[in-house]
């Protein structure tokens, strides 16, 4: 059998690549030839950001890879000898993922697990991490799951790893999220699915939430804030190297494991009380 016949058979089976558009052979892609691949572009900005704050190579590195979509990002590292965990909701995307790293042989290097992230028990066979990886994802969860799911990050970090975060933030506070054990977080509502929307139609919007309607997307102050409030003990935002989009709400932050605010600090205030600019101008 080819590998465009298997290719075709997998489309056919599973619907036609829509994110990660890798490379398979020479020439043959998942998607198609000629349309540049963001994944692969974010998986190296990714990596030379590793590279940077843990000083290690790739190659010794366990990474986890939230949302993974198709398994383009985990491709990647896996190539520079990282051994990946990618986790995905979609049993498409595992399937998709599960086959571009079997024909690229990197299958000893992935492992793929189809599961909610929102869910703990998820979590707890996981183990530690290096790198934690969740790009794509964060403004996809309710405002309510989103403080739990940074703490199960945190915890998944090794002591010396790093966490990436690369996400849609709301450019100001429209509406605020008051949660049980967590600080007030400040962003602006983003509807995922229709009220009624069945499982089977949740699952065909690949690029959507799973379980709930309405997603929160963080200010980037009440991004930092719950980080810090998760357990990350220092929150950066890298400007060279970087990663553009077409528009100014998405962006990179890298998130160390704490201890939680060691300098005692309070979290940022959001709303920001402070004047756009400075007095004398």
């Amino acid at each position: 059998m080819t590998l465009s016949y298997q290719l075709q058979a997998i489309r056919a089976e599973h619907g036609p690549w829509t994110a990660h558009n890798i490379e398979l052979g020479k020439g043959l892609f998942t998607i198609a030839e000629g349309p540049p691949d963001r994944a692969q572009q974010r998986a190296l900005l990714y990596i030379g950001l590793s590279e940077t704050f843990l000083r290690r190579s790739i190659r010794s590195l366990r990474v986890l890879d939230l949302g993974c979509l198709e398994g383009g990002i985990s491709v990647v590292f896996a190539k520079r000898g990282a051994r990946c965990v990618g986790i995905d909701v979609r049993k498409s995307h595992i399937a998709k993922a599960e086959f571009a790293a079997k024909i690229l042989g990197l299958s000893g290097r992935c492992n793929w697990i189809e599961a909610d992230v929102t869910e703990t028990k998820m979590w707890q066979r996981l183990g530690k991490f290096d790198l934690v990886i969740c790009s794509g994802l964060l403004y996809h969860l309710d405002g309510l799951d989103i403080v739990p799911f940074l703490r199960n990050m945190r915890n998944a970090c090794r002591k010396q790893g790093i966490a990436i975060i690369d996400t849609n933030i709301s450019p100001t506070p429209q509406d605020c999220v008051e949660g049980h054990d967590q600080p007030i977080l400040w962003g602006c509502n983003w509807r995922e699915h229709e009220s009624g929307v069945n499982i089977k139609q949740r699952l065909s919007a690949a690029w959507s939430s799973y379980s709930n309607d309405n997603a929160f997307w963080l200010t980037e102050r009440s991004l930092t804030n719950a980080l810090v409030f998760s357990g990350f003990g220092t929150v950066f935002k890298p400007l060279y190297p970087y990663h553009e989009w077409g528009h100014q709400a998405r962006d990179v932050w890298l998130a160390l494991p704490g201890p939680s605010n060691p300098a005692r600090l309070p979290l940022r205030k959001d709303p920001d009380p402070r004047p756009l600019a400075h007095p004398g101008l």
